[in-house]
């Protein structure tokens, strides 16, 4: 019993962040390092293309925008994007109840362009 417990404050701490990424175009680039991947809160000024979409969310509380933003940048690398230019976080509160309390259950959302710079 007591095993069981504490595997399941492990999985809870793990947290839950989902990610799904439209592409825009179907041009092959190599992968970036994580790293390389700036994260803009605005519109760059330098010439870019929009190459994908992603869109993260998570409904456990453990999760952050950090968490968000990490994994949006970790799509981002894998197509060969130079940045993401960031939405607006938003989060969704719920409240479910179990028959004898109830329960905030928050769902945070973000999502963001992948872009790469235009060579001229």
């Amino acid at each position: 019993m007591r095993k069981w417990l504490v595997a399941s404050a492990c999985l809870l701490a793990i947290g839950c962040v989902t990610t799904s990424v439209q592409q825009l175009d179907q041009a092959v680039r190599p992968a970036r390092s994580v790293d390389s991947v700036s994260l803009l809160a605005e519109k760059p000024e330098q010439p870019y293309t929009v190459i994908a979409v992603i869109e993260s969310n998570t409904e456990t509380v453990f999760d952050s925008f950090d968490d968000l933003r990490g994994a949006i940048a970790a799509e981002a690398a894998k197509l060969g994007g130079e940045a993401v230019i960031l939405g607006q976080e938003s989060t969704d509160t719920a409240f479910i109840f179990t028959g004898i309390t109830m329960i905030q259950s928050d769902t945070r959302k973000l999502s963001g362009e992948v872009i790469v710079y235009e060579r001229g």
